[in-house]
């Protein structure tokens, strides 16, 4: 390959990313104007939407009376990343091969925590669509196409109903 194919091909490449980039970006900031206006549909400030883990409690407050079950979640994710760092920290330093590779029954214990609140965090996702009257269409829709699906209920004509627990 000639100097001058190798500096097209680089060129082509670089652009390529640059145009992922630049879509990745835009994206992201869709997104972050859409959970702004869902939060003033639902009579909420805005800012909340872009604080992190703020704005998740926030949103657990639109969709879900029970509030409890936001910090059993945050607590379920938190406390399998924990356990399953410190298992694998110990693991690695003790040397032993099975456990450094996250198997055993402390790698399932972790796994089987973060797993249980992410299902706890999209029951939350699809008791939010029920508030804004959206059924399980949209939260299946979110599943695939989550940064869409907000953008149409940001910005659509959806009306915030409360809780529908």
């Amino acid at each position: 390959m000639s100097t001058n194919e190798a500096a097209a091909v680089g060129g082509i490449l670089g652009a390529s990313i640059m145009m992922v980039a630049m879509i990745g970006i835009v994206m992201f900031v869709l997104t972050v104007i859409a959970r702004w206006k869902i939060f003033t549909k639902a009579g909420e400030e805005g800012w909340k939407s872009i604080i992190p883990i703020y704005s998740d409690y926030v949103e657990w407050k639109l969709s879900w009376t029970n509030m409890t079950m936001f910090w059993v979640s945050l607590g379920l994710i938190i406390g399998g990343y924990l356990i399953g760092t410190i298992s694998g920290t110990f693991a690695v330093t003790a040397q032993s091969s099975s456990a450094a590779a996250g198997g055993g029954f402390v790698g399932i214990l972790s796994s089987v925590l973060v797993l249980a609140g992410a299902v706890i965090m999209l029951i939350q996702k699809f008791k939010l669509f029920k508030a804004f009257g959206k059924g399980a269409g949209w939260f299946v829709a979110w599943i695939f196409f989550n940064n869409i699906v907000t953008l149409v209920l940001g910005f659509g004509s959806a009306q915030y109903q409360g809780p529908q627990d």
